[in-house]
């Protein structure tokens, strides 16, 4: 069977806190993520992104609506499952373990995260580890960490925490990466290679969808451009398409944007 050309379809999402409906309103919100292409998902303030990319990656369940990656429902699923099934997801406030070296928060988690966590923190790694080890070291050494690879977390500074989670996930090899937010902090050296980082994967064959603020470093990578208001759809399609958009100059992009 031809494999879809979407790896991730989201089918009349709906997320209600009590009486807030945070994502999807009444009727839903329903887009698709094109295999091995660039998705941003923007919006205003509160606009829903966040809530769903959790629900996207499993960590929120829908009130109504479906994902579907590769085809299969993803509602039962556990997020182990999902991360199995090959969806990796970053997140907004980088994750680590502060008591572990560089090296060791890759790979912690690679597989089986309780037995790589003990395994970590007595020290020392045994022989049928020694794959995942190379993989750690072979991202860090693509998020331009592989110097930085035996020293503590503590060290790091905000952006390159941001890389040593990206990095975390890309040990797993995912077929398709969630971003959350990953130039928040950054520099602009650090934007730059992560720009580069994001074309290379997309060059692999990999499927990114990143949330983003930054409007300026989506425009430049993003293939499509998903933007949400008020938990709604507001517009989807490609970069020229979202700028010259009416409703979404007004609603989001100012009058500069538009074409």
């Amino acid at each position: 069977m031809t494999p879809s050309n979407s790896i991730i379809e989201v089918r009349g999402l709906r997320k209600q806190f009590g009486g807030l409906k945070a994502v999807g309103g009444d009727t839903g919100v329903s887009f698709e993520v094109p295999r091995g292409k660039i998705t941003g998902l923007i919006g205003p303030n509160g606009a829903g992104k966040s809530t769903t990319f959790n629900l996207i990656s499993g960590v929120l369940k829908p009130t109504a609506g479906s994902v579907f990656y590769n085809g299969e429902p993803l509602s039962n699923k556990k997020t182990s499952e999902i991360t199995a099934a090959g969806l990796s997801r970053t997140f907004q406030t980088p994750r680590s373990f502060p008591t572990l070296t560089v090296l060791e928060n890759v790979v912690v988690g690679a597989s089986s995260p309780g037995e790589w966590l003990r395994t970590a923190l007595v020290g020392g790694w045994r022989s049928n580890e020694q794959d995942t080890l190379e993989k750690a070291q072979l991202a860090l050494n693509t998020v331009g960490l592989a110097e930085r690879a035996n020293d503590e977390v503590t060290n790091l500074s905000g952006g390159e925490l941001r890389m040593l989670e990206v990095a975390r996930q890309l040990v797993r090899d995912p077929d398709v990466l969630l971003l959350d937010e990953p130039t928040a902090g950054v520099d602009p050296g650090l934007q730059n290679r992560l720009r580069k980082l994001l074309l290379d994967l997309h060059e692999k064959g990999t499927t990114l969808v990143v949330v983003e603020h930054n409007l300026h470093f989506l425009l430049e990578i993003a293939h499509q451009i998903v933007v949400l208001q008020n938990g709604e759809l507001l517009a989807a399609g490609t970069p020229q398409d979202i700028k010259a958009n009416p409703k979404v100059v007004s609603a989001y992009l100012g009058d500069e944007h538009a074409a």
